[in-house]
């Protein structure tokens, strides 16, 4: 018996031969038996006893399906199976479920709603003597429905399986008659009901169900254990000499996608390589030892690592999130000549990265887990300063906990990222280890930086930005070398059609849209930001930030705009306010040597002012820089009245831009260095109309007495 439900009213289309259990005879009595009880109910049914089924609902209108045969069981021991035997169960069973699901499926996609129930049998999931046939149709049938619940999900069709044992004609030949009466099928319909109800969440999932109880199932794998080395033959040797750990279920993992299942296996390569092969299984232990281990690793640190970088660096960095020579503002991130050239800030993710990226957390000791199933999970960055835009760092990793989740566990890696003594950024990486928990440890930390659901309101700002096709290829040029991202191949082996965007990738393209909308590109602003990452994005699709305002946190999430999938969510953004910046520079300027200059200029054009202006009519502007970043603005007005010095950009256009550091400033005023070759060297930049600032240094020279 075939049956389909609408979203509608529950139409119900019913086909039953009314012959015997392998196929025999007809009647109309099971079909009608069945149809009058959902009538008497409240319900709509139409029955069919023939060998063509046509169901009627509004969902569907008529789907016509063809048997030649319509038997339900031929159970045949593997020997005697024949050829006709096998099809028909195969026929009825696999691809009478596949026929029916696809007439439907168009109807549910179109409607942004379904609910799809596949039954299965224990002779499926277990086997049964005689019945090869019947148990390959049976699974086959979970693999249909798991495929369909992730190709259904976002259209909101959800797709699951049951397993039921209940009394029927089917099964009456092989259950005595009270026990055929005890298993009636009153307890498994409750189940399916609610399987297909609106508000029911489950996608994907398989339950066994039958006089009252029900149970769900989950595939359940060993961790295994690497049986070659590096440039050796795999042996069957080998093979057997690990089998005790090969089929070890302590600190079993329970994959749940294709990813999962997969993805390991590109561990499993990077170890090879690294390694030459792994011969044991350090997380073959008991729980308590597991929970031991893990409580001491928290606090272990990682040997320390100094990543330097240049303004190349920066910028590629910036073109792998996708700033853009379309946008103007954009400018100061791409190009080193620009007067305010800038790293955005979430390239501190980049020198933090290098902890996890060089395989730290296999090294650390007491940490028995399986590398093979690390997933990022969740990043918070925090800024004490805008990074340099080149130079030296020293990073400092620790442990600063773990945390059993069950499925899994989280370990929270904290890197501190110094220029000298003084700490420029922090990072705190929630590393998942798909299949580690359940070892009894804590769930939650006081130390895990918490991730904040956004608003329940419209966004307050929304901006896109498409990836390029080559987005992931470029990106990785910044340090994530994972093929992954880049090899059809590999990512196929990860269970993905194609090669997927980093995740830190998508996580720079929503934080320069916050940067840019909020903030107008002002690196100094920038405080924090917590993300988790949700789903996966596909270069060239476009990414959507949703943005929310609350004070100074910009609450957002981002979204692929072609499917709506959340892949970034819970995020939010710590802006400094925009007079706490103002408030801050002349202090800092007043740190530089530069200032005592500008003072002196400013205080000698009380005498000379006018005769200055009249020569060179022009403005100024001087961007002083320090350890790569910009410390000070100053404008020297030689236009307007009778000239004017003050601290700050120019408040109107500036004719020339001059950008150099305070050191090479004095040195250029003691005449220790050439403004020529200090430009042509790279150590002074300009823009604007260059060729004044030729007067502005004879006049400097014969005035000013510098």
């Amino acid at each position: 018996m075939f049956f389909i439900c609408s979203s509608i009213g529950g139409h119900l289309g019913l086909n039953d031969l009314g012959g015997d259990v392998t196929g025999v005879g007809k009647g109309s009595f099971a079909a009608d038996k069945v149809v009058e009880e959902i009538r008497k109910k409240g319900g709509k049914a139409v029955a069919n006893y023939v060998i063509f089924l046509s169901v009627y609902c509004p969902l569907l209108a008529f789907l016509p399906y063809t048997y030649q045969f319509f038997r339900l069981l031929r159970d045949r021991s593997f020997a005697r199976i024949s050829d006709e035997d096998w099809d028909i169960i195969h026929r009825v069973h696999l691809r009478g479920s596949f026929q029916v699901t696809r007439a439907a499926w168009d109807h549910m996609k179109k409607q942004k709603y379904g609910r799809i129930i596949m039954t299965s049998s224990a002779s499926g999931i277990y086997g049964n003597f005689g019945q090869a046939n019947y148990s390959a149709a049976k699974l086959g049938l979970l693999g249909l429905s798991n495929t369909l619940a992730i190709e259904g999900n976002k259209s909101n069709i959800h797709c699951n399986t049951i397993a039921p044992t209940a009394g029927s004609r089917m099964t009456q030949t092989v259950m005595p008659k009270d026990i055929v009466e005890a298993l009636k099928p009153d307890y498994v319909a409750p189940l399916v009901l609610w399987l297909c109800h609106e508000s029911c969440e489950e996608n994907g999932g398989f339950f066994e169900v039958g006089a009252g109880w029900i149970g769900k199932l989950r595939w359940e794998r060993t961790l295994g254990a690497i049986v070659r080395q590096k440039n050796q033959p795999m042996t069957p040797e080998a093979v057997k000499a690990n089998w005790k750990k090969i089929c070890d279920f302590n600190n079993a993992s329970k994959p749940q996608t294709v990813q999962e299942s997969t993805g390991g296996i590109l561990e499993v390569l990077r170890k090879i390589d690294s390694e030459g092969g792994v011969s044991t299984n350090r997380t073959s232990h008991t729980a308590s030892a597991a929970a031991s281990g893990f409580a001491g690793a928290i606090g272990h640190k990682l040997p320390p690592f100094s990543p330097s970088y240049t303004e190349l660096e920066t910028i590629m960095y910036a073109l792998g999130v996708g700033a853009s020579i379309k946008n103007p503002k954009d400018l100061k991130f791409i190009y080193e000549g620009s007067s305010d050239f800038s790293c955005l800030p979430t390239f501190g993710v980049i020198l933090g990265q290098k902890s996890i990226m060089n395989g730290g957390l296999a090294d650390i000791p007491g940490l028995s887990i399986n590398l093979a199933k690390v997933l990022h999970g969740e990043q918070y960055l925090e800024l004490y300063k805008p990074l340099p835009r080149a130079g030296k760092l020293k990073c400092e990793a620790v442990v600063a906990d773990v945390l059993d989740k069950g499925s899994g566990v989280v370990i929270l890696m904290d890197v501190y990222s110094y220029s000298g003594k003084e700490l420029i950024c922090y990072n705190q990486f929630s590393v998942f280890l798909v299949g580690s928990g359940g070892f009894g440890g804590k769930r939650t930390s006081d130390k895990a930086k918490v991730a904040v659901a956004v608003p329940n309101r419209p966004p307050d700002a929304v901006l896109t930005d498409t990836t390029s096709l080559n987005q992931a290829a470029l990106y990785r040029l910044s340090g994530d070398w994972n093929p992954l991202h880049v090899d059809p191949n590999f990512a196929s082996l990860a269970g993905f059609n194609k090669p997927i965007l980093h995740g830190l990738c998508t996580f720079g393209f929503s934080a320069r849209h916050v940067l840019q909308q909020f903030a107008d590109n002002d690196v100094s602003r920038f405080k924090a930001i917590k993300v988790r990452f949700a789903k996966p994005v596909y270069p060239g699709q476009t990414v959507q930030t949703e943005m929310w305002k609350e004070g100074n946190r910009i609450h957002f999430q981002t979204k692929v705009q072609e499917t709506g999938d959340i892949v970034i969510s819970n995020a939010y953004v710590d802006l400094a306010p925009t007079s706490d910046i103002s408030a801050k520079t002349p202090s800092e300027g007043g740190e530089l040597q530069s200032t005592l200059v500008f003072t002196e200029i400013s205080r000698r054009l009380t005498d000379i002012g006018r005769e200055v202006v009249k020569k060179v009519n022009a403005v100024f502007e001087w961007h002083i820089t320090k350890g790569g970043n910009i410390a000070t603005k100053w404008t020297i007005d030689l236009k307007n009245d009778s000239g004017k010095v003050y601290q700050g950009p120019a408040k109107g256009s500036a004719d020339t831009t001059i950008i150099l550091s305070d050191e090479d400033f004095m040195e250029v005023v003691r005449g220790n260095l050439d403004p020529q070759k200090a430009f042509f060297s790279g150590r002074l930049k300009a823009r604007g109309n260059i060729m004044l600032s030729q007067k502005l240094q004879k006049l400097l020279k014969d005035y000013a007495k510098l």
